[in-house]
């Protein structure tokens, strides 16, 4: 058993050496260890909780005086302690190495029910596991549930198991047997910091290989709960989403300002209403701002009335229009001021009649339509 302790101890040197060791290199090697290992932290942990035998262990001896024995041993609920390291990557998959040691004392030996039970089941195992966090929605508490298996080595040490009744001095025990052997986990871990974690797992154990240690004719198969503390090395990556490219075309243009505005006015009257004061001064701001040089101000009226008389109505109410903008800073240059009495009606009616819609003058920029 020393010789055990001290392998698993040497292991646990090499773990936590070549933990650092790699730590150390990727973060002096100029980025090639993030090719091999991208987005993740090295670690090193323990474990250790309570374990029990899947089902007794047939033995079979022949005691120095030639007499068979066989039992069958039954064992009480034992220890089991482990030390692990490797690597998490960013996508919830672990890689790791493990040492772990198994101890379960005999409690009984069927066959030999009247004597006291000595002795324990011991094995040791070095293992390569693979875990995997299952991703879950944030629910504001650092819990992971993963899952895992592993394959590697183990051997099982019936450690002088024998009875008060068996056959004396014959007991059963060693040399161990090395074979092969395979594992599964299930549990919940839980980060109280970026560096470190809690964790709970129920683990199911089998060494199987015909290679049985001397006395014993079965394969050894063990369950345990174990609680762990892993510490990881660095700070975790983030990892950034990439953004897909979204195209934003760019504001639409504003359209482009009327070229043509009518100035209603009362019947027989020249002068500006108020909403005929607003319609000139937005056309002389969008004269201005459109850089135009060049306008028409024509006047009408309705048919009410001599035709020399709205032919001079019609050009009071064009210059009324011709004023007003040139209040506005529309330079009277720019302006040509016309009279068509009450020719050219926007509704046609018969003479004599008030109608107001032909009752206007309409302000017109170089190049715009006309009415």
């Amino acid at each position: 058993m020393r010789n055990k302790l001290w392998s698993l101890t040497g292991l646990a040197a090499s773990l936590l050496a070549g933990t650092a060791m790699a730590q150390s290199t990727s973060s002096s090697s100029d980025g090639w260890m993030d090719e091999w290992f991208p987005a993740g932290q090295w670690y090193v942990g323990a474990k250790s909780g309570i374990g029990w035998l899947n089902h007794d262990t047939r033995l079979r001896t022949v005691s120095p005086s030639g007499v068979p024995i066989r039992g069958n041993a039954q064992y009480d609920d034992g220890f089991v302690g482990g030390l692990n390291g490797g690597y998490a990557f960013n996508n919830g998959l672990d890689l790791e190495l493990e040492g772990t040691m198994r101890y379960n004392d005999a409690n009984h030996i069927r066959g030999y029910d009247s004597g006291v039970a000595r002795g324990s089941m011991r094995n040791y195992a070095i293992m390569g596991n693979a875990y995997y966090h299952i991703p879950i929605p944030d629910w504001g508490v650092p819990v992971s549930p993963f899952v895992g298996v592993g394959v590697g080595a183990a051997d099982y040490v019936p450690y002088h198991i024998r009875s008060d009744t068996m056959p004396y001095p014959a007991y059963v025990g060693g040399p161990d047997a090395w074979g092969f052997a395979y594992q599964a986990m299930a549990g919940l871990s839980y980060a109280v910091t970026d560096q470190i974690s809690l964790s709970a797992e129920y683990r199911w154990f089998s060494r199987t290989d015909a290679d049985y240690p001397r006395g014993v004719t079965n394969d050894y198969d063990h369950n345990s709960v174990l609680f762990g503390i892993r510490y990881s090395f660095g700070e975790p990556a983030v990892v950034e989403e990439k953004q897909q490219a979204v195209y934003v075309p760019p504001p639409a243009a504003p359209p482009p300002a009327p070229r043509n505005y009518l100035v209603f006015f009362d019947f027989n009257k020249s002068d500006l209403t108020a909403d005929a004061k607003r319609i000139v001064d937005q056309a002389a701001q969008n004269a201005q701002s459109g850089h135009i040089t060049q306008m028409t101000v024509t006047g009408h009226t309705d048919t009410v009335g001599s035709d020399a008389y709205n032919m001079r109505l019609s050009r009071r109410r064009a210059e009324s229009v011709a004023s007003e903008l040139e209040k506005d800073g529309v330079p009277s240059s720019e302006i040509e001021i016309v009279a068509k009495g009450k020719r050219d009606l926007l509704v046609p009616t018969a003479d004599g009649v008030k109608e107001p819609q032909n009752r206007r003058v309409q302000i017109v920029f170089a190049g715009g339509p006309t009415s």
